[in-house]
């Protein structure tokens, strides 16, 4: 992770991520023109009914971090944006990270021009937008110097750039107190909103009860045994021999 990334992670999206618009400076003139005398002033102020003080820190304070929730949101998609437009160049970290560093330059101008349309009263929630600012600013210096540095890192360039995250921890410490001290008098930042659970599917209708086996075919009766055959004639004895004649009588 090069040092920008942790920067970038650290400084635009954890810990502020907002910026505030402060008035320009009038022209003295203008200044002279638009602050009545002394005496007359103290005479609209006293013919003021006082007005009531109305502590709009609890609003004012959930106001700015749900602002803050959606910054960071516009953040996160710009950037996914741009890397997806990368097509095979995303494999090449360089490109990825030049990437990111525009993205989120343009990101901190509509930061900006968003922060404008806040309306925040309550000087403690005032004082953590300023420290927002600051931690912007630097944000958006440390882009161009760490870009600087990746293409001539001298000592000069390596010291200025350690100087920049000095001021930036520096700011972000300060920042911070400020948070710890809001969310402990008016809560910690709300949750984002869970998405709806899905509707519990309907339950299976019951499977049909087997139907019954039919009953097995009676076995065959058993064929009638074969009757014996019959046993064969005795062979008929031979014919006695004839007996032979008797020999003539002699003369």
């Amino acid at each position: 992770m090069t040092k920008f990334t942790k920067i970038s992670a650290t400084a635009l999206f954890a810990l502020f991520l907002t910026a505030c618009d402060k008035p320009a400076n009038k022209p003295a003139a203008e200044q002279a023109a638009a602050t009545p005398a002394p005496a007359a002033q103290a005479q609209t102020e006293a013919a003021k009914p006082a007005e009531p003080v109305v502590d709009t820190g609890a609003e004012d304070y959930k106001k700015f971090q749900e602002w803050q929730q959606v910054q960071e949101k516009s953040i996160g998609n710009a950037i996914n944006t741009e890397i997806e437009k990368l097509g095979e160049k995303s494999k090449v970290p360089a490109v990825v990270q030049d990437t990111i560093n525009k993205a989120i330059l343009a990101q901190i101008e509509n930061i900006q021009k968003s922060a404008a349309t806040l309306d925040i009263k309550d000087a403690q929630v005032n004082a953590l937008k300023d420290k927002a600012l600051e931690a912007m600013a630097l944000g958006a210096k440390m882009i161009t110097e760490n870009d600087k540095l990746a293409k001539n890192p001298t000592p000069d360039a390596h010291k200025a750039f350690g100087e920049l995250q000095a001021q930036l921890d520096k700011i972000a410490a300060e920042g911070q107190k400020i948070e710890a001290e809001l969310a402990t008098k008016y809560g910690p930042a709300p949750a984002p909103a869970p998405a709806p659970a899905p509707a519990p599917a309907p339950a299976p209708a019951p499977a049909p009860a087997p139907a019954p086996a039919p009953a097995p075919a009676p076995a065959p009766a058993p064929a009638p045994a074969p009757a014996p055959a019959p046993a064969p004639a005795p062979a008929p004895a031979p014919a006695p021999a004839p007996a032979p004649a008797p020999a003539p009588a002699q003369k």
